[in-house]
C-alpha cells in the first residue's frame, strides 16, 4: 500500500462521527457544521478526512491526529435552523469541507436533502476532483448539484503532485471528469491558486487550457475560471519560494490578464448572486468570558470542542491535557457578528 493510501486509513481509523447524540452542536466551529459570513451563502463542512496534504492547504488538511465527519441528517437539521435566522429564499449551499468531499460517506443523501429545502437555490462543491468518476458526476447530476469548484493549479501532472503532496497526479483523468461535467446539466469553475514565483507557467497555462475549452463552446456561466490569491495561515502549510502578494495588485493583475486573453478572470460576490442576510451571530462578543462544557478533543491535542450552550459549540485552544465533561471558564478570543465561529482560552 503506497504512502498516501496509508495516511488516508489512518486517518479514516482515527474518526469521530458527529451526529445527536455526540452532543456537539454545529454552529461555532470552523472545521465542522455551518459556517455563515452574513451573506445568501452557507459553507457546510461535514468531513475532515483528505486523500491529499497539499503544500499550499491552508488548514493543513490530512494531518489532524483526529477526524471527525458528521452524520448527514444531523447536517440537515442545522441547515435548516441556519436558515431559519436567515430569512432568505435564496440560498446557496457550499460543501466546503476541511478535507476532501467525496470522501464523505453519504454525499447523495446530504445533496438531496438539501435540494428538498425550499429555501436552498443552488448547492455547489468544492474538491480537488481527483476521486472523481464518471458514475460519480451522473450521481451528482441526479441529485441536483448546480456547480462543482475543482483545483487545478498547473498542466503539468509533476508540479501538480509536487503542490499537492502526492507522488502521482493523474491530470489526464482530472481533464476527462472536466469533461464529464461539462456535458452534463451542471456549470464548472475550475479553480487554481496563484503560488507568485512558483506556478507561474501553470497559471498561464490553465488560462490557455480555458481559452481552447471557449473555443470549444464552453463559455460563462458553464465554464468559469477562478484563480486564487495564494495567501499563508499560521495554521497552514506553506510553499516555499511562493510569495503572497496584496489584494489589490493580484487585482490589478488579474485586470490585465483580462484584457490580453479576453477572458473574465476578476470574479466578485455578484458573479455568484452573492448578497447580505441576516447572519447566525454568536451570543458572546469578543474578549468576553462564560463558562463551556469540554466535549471532545479537536483535530489536534492543544484543541478541545466545547459546547456553550445546545446551540453553540467553541473550539478551546490549551495547553496540557482537559477532562471531558469538566466545565470551564474561558474568554473568547474570536467571535464576530460576521463570522459564526467562536473560539476560547481558559482563564
Amino acid at each position: 500500500m503506497d504512502d498516501e493510501n496509508l495516511n488516508l486509513k489512518e486517518q479514516i481509523s482515527k474518526r469521530f462521527i458527529v451526529d445527536e447524540n455526540s452532543h456537539i452542536p454545529l454552529f461555532g466551529l470552523d472545521f465542522l457544521g455551518i459556517l455563515d459570513r452574513g451573506t445568501n451563502v452557507l459553507e457546510v463542512k461535514p468531513i475532515t478526512v483528505c486523500n491529499l496534504k497539499c503544500k499550499y492547504c491552508f488548514v493543513s488538511a490530512g494531518d489532524y491526529n483526529y477526524n471527525f465527519i458528521a452524520d448527514h441528517e444531523y447536517l440537515l437539521t442545522w441547515v435548516k435552523k441556519a436558515i431559519s435566522i436567515k430569512k432568505c429564499d435564496d440560498i446557496e449551499i457550499h460543501l466546503a469541507p476541511y478535507g476532501e468531499i467525496f470522501l464523505y460517506p453519504h454525499l447523495e443523501e446530504l445533496i438531496k436533502g438539501l435540494k428538498q429545502i425550499p429555501e436552498v437555490k443552488i448547492v455547489s462543491i468544492q474538491s480537488n476532483g481527483l476521486l472523481l468518476t464518471p458514475d460519480k458526476i451522473k450521481m451528482l447530476e441526479s441529485a441536483g448539484v448546480d456547480r462543482l469548484n475543482l483545483s487545478l493549479n498547473s498542466m503539468d501532472p509533476e508540479k501538480c503532485a509536487d503542490y499537492c503532496g502526492v507522488k502521482k497526479y493523474n491530470l489526464a483523468h482530472l481533464l476527462k471528469m472536466f469533461d464529464l461535467v461539462l456535458a452534463s446539466k451542471m456549470e464548472l469553475l475550475v479553480a487554481p491558486v496563484w503560488f507568485r514565483g512558483t506556478n507561474d507557467d501553470g497559471i498561464m497555462a490553465v488560462i490557455d487550457y480555458i481559452k481552447q475549452k471557449k473555443v470549444e463552446g464552453f463559455d460563462w456561466p458553464k465554464l468559469r475560471l477562478g484563480i486564487q490569491n495564494y495567501l499563508t495561515y499560521s495554521s497552514g502549510r506553506k510553499i516555499k519560494k511562493a510569495k503572497m502578494r496584496e489584494f489589490a495588485f493580484f487585482y490589478k493583475v488579474l485586470k490585465k490578464l483580462e484584457k490580453e486573453h479576453q477572458l473574465k478572470l476578476k470574479l466578485g460576490p455578484k458573479d455568484f448572486n452573492i448578497h447580505r442576510t441576516e447572519a447566525v451571530h454568536p451570543p458572546v462578543k469578543l474578549n468576553e468570558t462564560d463558562t463551556v462544557e469540554i466535549i471532545k478533543k479537536g483535530r489536534y491535542d492543544n484543541e478541545y470542542i466545547a459546547r456553550l450552550n445546545e446551540t453553540w459549540a467553541v473550539k478551546v485552544l490549551v495547553k496540557g491535557e482537559l477532562p471531558i465533561g469538566e466545565k470551564l471558564a474561558v474568554k473568547f478570543i474570536k467571535s464576530s457578528l460576521r463570522g459564526n465561529l467562536l473560539t476560547a482560552i481558559p482563564i
